[in-house]
């Protein structure tokens, strides 16, 4: 990943996009991005109502173990939280997942 070092891929599974839990994770995630470097923290929605989102809900299950919860929140591939977390708690989990993902 160019610009970061450590980094970490946020899923949020959730049964919709535009679902208000999932806007309150992406909300969380958008106003703490600024503290870490360019490329470091990275998300998407995992919408499982469509066919994509689906298939990577069943990868994420085969991956962590079990299928994550819907809504929940997955972070490098490791589930996280089985449902959508305050932002000390979210903001917590993603710095400790940056400091711990491998050097690129």
């Amino acid at each position: 990943m160019q610009g970061a070092e450590h980094s970490a891929l946020v899923e949020i599974v959730a049964k919709q996009k535009g679902c208000m839990l999932c806007d309150l994770a992406v909300g969380i995630l958008e106003e703490i991005q600024p503290d870490f470097e360019p490329g470091a923290l990275r998300w998407q929605v995992v919408d499982v109502g469509d066919r994509q989102g689906v298939v990577r809900h069943a990868e994420l299950g085969r991956i962590c173990g079990r299928l994550p919860a819907v809504p929940s929140i997955v972070i490098n591939e490791r589930i996280a939280f089985d449902h959508i977390p305050d932002m000390e708690a979210l903001t917590t989990a993603v710095r400790r997942a940056i400091a711990r993902s491998p050097t690129v």
